[in-house]
């Protein structure tokens, strides 16, 4: 789908063309006394497949909660095309970096229809035909355009997430970060949500996704970062950290994740 970038919103937040799209460095957060990121450095360049991996607790949320600032660090840096968003707008923010979240949050009173067009009508400003008009090309990308008057409470849980990517998409965000979305889903639903997200990376689409589904990352992350305590314990492309991984700590648990 091809669609210009109309609407009251002011201008892309970077302007930079030779900045990777997502910068952080040395970025912390603390709850309390609970430091949950320590130091995280990283770089995200246009069209990357970034998968994150690593036990409950590792960071991998909080890390994707600070890049669109669901939650401020405690210290360090996030740049989105060469330009600190931490002070920024927060509209602009999420505008150009979308999430989808473990639990779909759809709203139960819209169709899905509804909620993939109630951003774009109230951030982007667009008419409703045109913001109509485009949700059913999204729902049609999602396979779900059949479903466009359907509520929430009449859609599987495959179906909501699948919505909750069209919402997602919906703003025309440069970068989309994938909180665990399949971890809510029955196992036969798994599949036709991973599906859409294969289609966004042969799209091109700059993603990090942070996720178990280990055949995912192999098969479609272009890089995978392995988190343990708040640190980024190995990185590197999937055939070498999923398939002979340097470190003790990410063998044991890739041991653990494959035996399930």
């Amino acid at each position: 789908m091809t669609v210009s970038r109309t609407g009251a919103m002011p201008a892309l937040l970077g302007t930079n063309p030779g900045a990777p799209v997502l910068a952080m460095e040395n970025l912390y957060k603390s709850f309390g006394r609970l430091e949950v990121l320590k130091g995280i450095s990283l770089e995200v360049s246009e069209g990357a497949v970034v998968g994150l991996i690593g036990p409950s607790g590792s960071g991998k949320s909080t890390l994707l909660r600070c890049i669109n600032r669901l939650e401020a660090p405690t210290a360090g840096t996030v740049r989105f095309r060469g330009v600190e968003v931490t002070n920024a707008n927060l509209n602009q923010i999420r505008r150009e970096i979308g999430m989808v979240f473990q639990r779909f949050n759809l709203f139960p009173h819209l169709t899905a229809l509804e909620n993939v067009t109630l951003a774009p009508r109230k951030v982007l400003g667009l008419p409703k035909e045109q913001a109509e008009r485009e949700g059913l090309e999204l729902l049609d990308q999602v396979r779900l355009r059949a479903k466009a008057g359907n509520y929430p409470d009449e859609l599987s849980g495959g179906q909501q997430q699948r919505v909750a990517i069209a919402r997602a998409l919906a703003l025309r965000p440069a970068v989309l970060l994938f909180d665990e979305p399949t971890s809510a889903l029955d196992p036969e639903l798994v599949g036709e949500v991973l599906e859409v997200m294969r289609d966004l990376a042969r799209q091109g689409r700059t993603m990090l996704v942070a996720t178990h589904e280990m055949g995912f990352c192999r098969e479609v992350a272009s890089r995978v970062l392995f988190l343990d305590e708040g640190i980024i314990r190995e990185e590197g492309p999937p055939e070498q950290v999923l398939v002979a991984p340097q470190q003790a700590r990410t063998r044991e648990f890739l041991a653990r994740i494959l035996n399930r």
